[in-house]
């Protein structure tokens, strides 16, 4: 199993029992399959997000882009960087990033706001791209504290707290 794999099963088996499962979920869907997808009509443009799930209550989708830090820098394809940039027509963008380091011994989470300048400065030209991860960013030890924090943040990564329940 690819270490990215690994990340986006590990988040999933913490965030799973807060899912609602009547809606659509994917997680670390191929490209291939992607663009099966569309043919097929179901998307709109291939680059999805590797995890796509909507929180029980929710009206939105939660979309986040997993990678693995190698040296402080995350692999991207160039479709993504053109679909996720400022400018980009992509239809999925994520509202969040996370990450691991190749130890799994630090994760990370960014909006995705955080990663629209590098996007747009970057002038890929190759198939894939080596893209160094914003320095603001949120570090964890554990990935049950990212998971946590995913739910938090919501589909559109703005933590809005949820009040107790006939507290005097």
């Amino acid at each position: 199993m690819k270490q990215e794999h690994r990340l986006v099963a590990e988040i999933y088996r913490f965030v799973a029992p807060f899912i609602d499962t009547t809606k659509e979920i994917y997680l670390s869907l191929d490209g291939q399959a992607a663009r099966t997808a569309v043919g097929a009509g179901r998307f709109t443009d291939p680059d999805i997000p590797d995890i796509w799930f909507t929180v029980l209550g929710s009206g939105q989708p939660t979309r986040l882009e997993a990678k693995i830090l190698d040296k402080g820098a995350a692999l991207l394809m160039q479709s993504q960087i053109l679909a996720w940039r400022s400018t980009g027509l992509g239809s999925y963008k994520p509202a969040a990033w996370v990450a691991a380091n190749r130890e799994f011994t630090e994760f990370y989470y960014w909006p995705h706001s955080s990663f629209v300048p590098s996007l747009d400065r970057c002038a890929a030209t190759r198939k894939t791209h080596t893209l160094a991860a914003p320095k603001d960013r949120l570090v964890f030890s554990t990935i049950p504290e990212l998971a946590l924090h995913v739910l938090r943040m919501g589909p559109n990564n703005s933590f809005k707290p949820n009040p107790l329940r006939g507290s005097a």
